[in-house]
């Protein structure tokens, strides 16, 4: 079962389900959203402990009930199908008491928007109480694809973010264009307008070398993993794989990107399993990495450097920049909000870019450094 196969080999659910119909794809992706929400309900009208593989096909009976307004007899007749024999009369009996009773209110934030507790205390301690809850929401929407490109999309809305890119809401398959999210093309902008001469460090899957390009610089493209650059091959001739902390280069780069490897907590909506997997402890974890990573970025760069992740945890964003700092005199931060339109420049918060994905975007969180 792809619930079983995502949490036993921390699979990405987006990967494994590239092949599955629309139907397959919003119950797996439903309940990885709506997970705690779920087994709160689940757990309310159930007797006894229930194992972990009865557990995965209640919550999508659970689901259909709850969220996918499915017909009541359908919900439950083709999930009690799914379960092995021994099973099907406590399951059978879960989801009639769902779908038959009054469904209790969640106790907190947390179950609400069906997320860790530990997540939305520390979005809480970050943001403040309305906006944490307001990214939590966002998690919860459907994610679909954005492009940049010349010709709309048919049914496409204009990104309010990004000139030239549009947001889906289906399928990239057929559509011509640079396919990335929107806070990724985002960051491609900041770096473009900083300067023309830029080493995108950790480019992978390449999508930001793309746009940059697009905007006129010339890149070079650098990261650990052929494999992930592989999106890259045939639309660029400067592709490097080295490991960004001992890069090969010879000369310095005017600008270079470092969008650092991380936790990815500003993506939970395209990627909900992601909460589900993640501890608090991990953070500290991808803090040394990008550490080593930005101390190689200003070694590498002869103005600036533009340090981003896709995480919206400080450790892994403004603590690492004070981090480094203190033991390099030689660049100090600088502001970003002349380098972005209007509706950019309201996510930056003292010369920070802290785009959260109430925006309609993946989370970015971005510094600017220029040297002395």
């Amino acid at each position: 079962m792809l619930l079983r196969r995502i949490e036993r080999e921390s699979a990405y659910a987006s990967l494994l389900l590239q092949n599955d119909s629309g139907f397959v794809r919003t119950l797996v992706l439903g309940v990885l959203r709506w997970r705690s929400r779920l087994d709160f309900v689940i757990d309310s009208f159930a007797k006894g402990k229930i194992e972990p593989e009865i557990r995965d096909i209640v919550r999508l009976g659970a689901l259909q009930l709850l969220f996918m307004h499915v017909a009541p007899h359908a919900a439950v007749g083709e999930t009690v199908e799914l379960v092995p024999l021994r099973a099907r009369g406590f399951v059978n009996a879960i989801l009639r008491r769902i779908a038959s009773r009054t469904i209790p209110e969640p106790p907190d934030a947390a179950t609400r928007t069906a997320h860790p507790p530990w997540l939305i205390e520390r979005w809480t301690k970050s943001f403040g109480a309305e906006r944490a809850t307001k990214i939590a929401e966002a998690n919860q929407e459907l994610s679909f694809p954005d492009v940049l490109t010349d010709t709309p999309p048919p049914d496409a809305a204009p990104s309010d973010l990004v000139p030239g890119m549009w947001k889906l809401s289906g399928s990239s398959a057929e559509v011509d264009g640079i396919v990335l999210d929107e806070g990724s093309a985002v960051i491609a902008g900041i770096a473009a307008a900083v300067g023309s001469d830029v080493l995108d460090l950790a480019a992978a899957p390449g999508g930001k070398s793309q746009v940059m390009r697009a905007r006129g610089a010339q890149v070079v493209s650098n990261d650990i993993s052929i494999t992930r650059l592989r999106p890259l091959i045939g639309k660029s001739a400067s592709i490097v794989v080295s490991d960004g902390r001992h890069a090969p280069f010879a000369r310095q780069f005017r600008v270079v990107l470092l969008d650092a490897p991380c936790s990815a907590t500003g993506t939970i909506r395209k990627n909900p399993e992601l909460k589900w997997r993640l501890q608090e402890a991990d953070l500290i974890t991808f803090a040394s990495l990008q550490r080593e990573l930005l101390a190689s970025a200003l070694d590498l760069a002869s103005e600036s450097v533009v340090y981003a992740t896709c995480s919206l945890e400080p450790e892994e964003n403004d603590a690492v920049v004070d981090f480094v700092l203190r033991m390099r005199t030689d660049f100090v931060r600088s502001e970003i909000a002349g380098l972005v339109n209007e509706n950019v420049a309201r996510w930056v918060e003292n010369g920070v870019l802290r785009l959260t994905p109430e925006s309609g975007t993946d989370g970015f969180t971005a510094h600017l450094l220029r040297r002395r």
